[in-house]
């Protein structure tokens, strides 16, 4: 039953509320990994995180069962949006992080 119900819910997103969603996970983690690992990960996090958190969110309806002829001509076009909405606020907790560690 959850597995229905996840696919329905990630097929619901559009661009703007997956793009909220994964800009939201993706600052939380960052700040996370951020305050447990060293700052040399940080820029790394930036990138890994949001791209990670877009990528599985966009596939994973597919990954639960739905049909992924449609998804394929459109990965680019909803994956670079959601990982671009991820990676701006992710950096600017790196640069808030360090700012404040630096003082």
């Amino acid at each position: 039953m959850f597995t229905g119900e996840m696919k329905t819910f990630v097929e619901s997103l559009s661009l703007g509320s997956g793009a909220i969603l994964v800009a939201i996970l993706s600052a939380g983690i960052v700040w996370l990994l951020c305050s447990v690992f060293p700052a040399t990960l940080r820029k790394l996090w930036v990138v890994i995180v949001p791209f990670t958190f877009a990528y599985c969110l966009y596939w994973s309806p597919v990954w639960l069962g739905a049909d992924s002829s449609e998804y394929h001509a459109w990965a680019f076009v909803v994956v670079l949006p959601w990982f671009l909405a991820g990676a701006i606020p992710s950096a600017a907790i790196v640069l808030i992080l360090g700012k404040r560690r630096s003082r």
